[in-house]
């Protein structure tokens, strides 16, 4: 399967990472605005997941990464692409940004197969989302466009489904504590907003995030009946979800995590959720290529109809693992067709 990255920042490069040795996935190109010997340089010497061991070479038309071709474009939007020429069965669009119909249809039309987009869709732009474990069933992998949501999404869509097939879920209020990314300061410094022109490295920041929109989405059930905030902190990587959830039928905390465990031994949730009762810390989780780790011994109840769980996890390294099996079940999909 030919896979174009169009956007190679911390998705775009993750991806890159866990395909290497990937038989399956053939990453035939990347673009990016950047410098190419720049990004060649961040994907190679990386200060969360450390240095890449592979032979990198820069070629006329792209670079090497152990002997194997990557050709690489500077293409700045959809109007730019040629898909057709790199014969690119799937596009990941990781730009970080949310992404309209129209100019994801643009891809297609320059002959992106299919695309796969690693943000959430922009309001009303009528594509389709999949969270993996979530509504696995519900999804048309025959369409050419999907997205995969937020990665907050991915961590609790799942663990709300399970508790709502065997309590009941009434409502619910998360909170994202999440590392900083590329999108916060360094310093104080004007810009767009006023909470966001401040310090990551020296605040948490309180900010809003639409994931709860993206999870009334895919489980729709939870309609009307979730919200929720973010909060950024002095963290590099390893992020985690405090969620507060009503339940209808009454549970212990022991029945909240045993329904878990059980859960977490199969398919759908086995690859995108796992449960610990280890005394863990937020730097325990990075690399971890689960969607969510709930931390078993933060569960707390109140009258056994109120709970509260923490969910913790890699924001960048567990988000491209779902790519990479999403890519596996278009894949699949082709080869029915």
């Amino acid at each position: 399967m030919n896979i174009s990255i169009f956007g190679f920042g911390r998705i775009g490069r993750d991806l890159l990472r866990q395909t290497l040795n990937n038989e399956l996935i053939n990453i035939v190109s990347i673009s990016d605005i950047a410098d190419k010997e720049n990004l060649l340089y961040l994907l190679k010497y990386d200060t969360i997941y450390g240095k890449l061991d592979a032979d990198i070479e820069v070629t006329d038309n792209g670079f090497k990464i152990n002997g194997k071709n990557i050709i690489f474009n500077s293409w700045k939007d959809a109007s730019e692409s040629s898909w057709s020429e790199l014969d690119t069965d799937i596009l990941i669009i990781s730009t970080g940004r949310q992404q309209d119909i129209n100019e994801v249809e643009e891809h297609v039309n320059n002959g992106a197969k299919k695309v796969l987009i690693a943000s959430t869709p922009q309001v009303g732009s009528n594509i389709q989302i999949y969270v993996p474990g979530a509504n696995d069933s519900k999804v048309d992998f025959s369409n050419n466009i999907i997205s995969l949501g937020s990665n907050t999404a991915n961590a609790v869509a799942p663990l709300i489904k399970i508790l709502n097939e065997d309590f009941g879920v009434k409502r619910a209020f998360l909170t994202t504590i999440h590392g900083y990314s590329n999108s916060n300061r360094l310093a104080d410094v004007a810009g767009e907003g006023f909470r966001l022109n401040r310090a990551a490295g020296e605040n948490i920041i309180p900010g809003i995030t639409k994931s709860s929109s993206v999870i009334e989405t895919v489980l729709p059930f939870m309609k009307d009946k979730i919200a929720s905030s973010s909060m950024t902190v002095p963290v590099p990587d390893g992020s985690t979800v405090d969620l507060t959830i009503d339940i209808t039928k009454e549970a212990t905390v022991d029945e909240i995590n045993n329904s878990i465990i059980q859960a977490t031994k199969n398919l759908p949730y086995n690859k995108v959720l796992d449960i610990t009762f280890d005394p863990i810390v937020s730097s325990d989780v990075v690399g971890n290529s689960h969607s969510g780790i709930i931390d078993g011994l933060a569960t707390m109840g109140i009258d056994n109809n109120k709970i509260k769980l923490l969910i913790w996890f890699d924001n960048g390294w567990g988000y491209s693992a779902r790519i990479i099996d999403t890519i596996n079940k278009l894949s699949e999909k082709s080869v029915d067709e």
